[in-house]
């Protein structure tokens, strides 16, 4: 229960709170998302790198990690494609249409991240914790890219602070499973880690990061070292 609640309060308040911040924030640029993606985009490479899969390595060693991994990464692969056929060229798709098949993608890779928050506080009740501070900040972007093209497309703000939340619910569900799945072994623990940092690696590298570098503006890059930064410091704190 505890898991579930953690995972859901990162889900929720991320996505939640980037819907809000939509209403707040102009959107007719792009150069503040950039730098909200650097910055998270470097705090979850921090904490998958030098947290999340070095513990999964000391709990059964490189090969069931490796396999989590592309596993996860697969996943996502896979989810990106189908929703690439399901909406045709990002660039060509209405703003509500593409705001919602966003919002589909961040719902389901929020449940691997999740996942890595309930295996993570089966292994070690403090990564689990770090974790979901982590998620929660990096989905406060993604609520913020999620609600800013429904914004300009008119719906309704109740709306979108609705289904930004909404995109946040998966992570509760994850952390839930995690937790289950975590209790059968440490080698399902292992493989539980693996396949969120897979996902959440699939999500930097192919989705935050090209995002957040169009343009080549020196503040995307400031921002996604001290992201880095940060993420170190979490890690240690953790």
């Amino acid at each position: 229960m505890w898991a579930a609640v953690v995972g859901s309060a990162a889900g929720l308040l991320g996505t939640g709170l980037g819907g809000v911040l939509s209403f707040l924030i102009p959107v007719s640029g792009t150069r503040i998302l950039q730098r909200l993606m650097g910055l998270a985009g470097g705090m979850m490479i921090a904490v998958v790198c030098f947290d999340l899969i070095p513990e999964a390595f000391e709990l059964s060693g490189v090969p069931m990690v490796a396999m989590g991994i592309a596993l996860g990464a697969g996943f996502i692969l896979l989810l990106d494609m189908a929703l690439d056929r399901a909406g045709g060229a990002r660039q060509s798709t209405p703003y509500v249409k593409a705001g919602l098949l966003l919002g589909i993608g961040i719902a389901a890779h929020n449940l691997p991240e999740g996942l890595a928050i309930g295996s993570g506080m089966v292994a070690f009740p403090s990564l689990g914790l770090g974790l979901s501070i982590v998620i929660a900040a990096h989905n406060v972007p993604e609520g913020l890219a999620m609600a800013a093209p429904m914004r300009m497309g008119g719906v309704k703000k109740l709306r979108i602070v609705l289904l930004t939340l909404a995109a946040g619910l998966p992570t509760g569900l994850g952390a839930a499973a995690g937790l289950l799945l975590g209790q059968i072994s440490a080698w399902a623990i292992s493989l539980c880690l693996g396949f969120a940092g897979g996902a959440m690696l699939y999500v930097i590298s192919g989705e935050m990061l090209p995002t957040g570098a169009a343009g080549r503006h020196k503040g995307f890059a400031l921002s996604f070292v001290l992201g880095l930064l940060l993420g170190m410091a979490l890690s240690i704190w953790i």
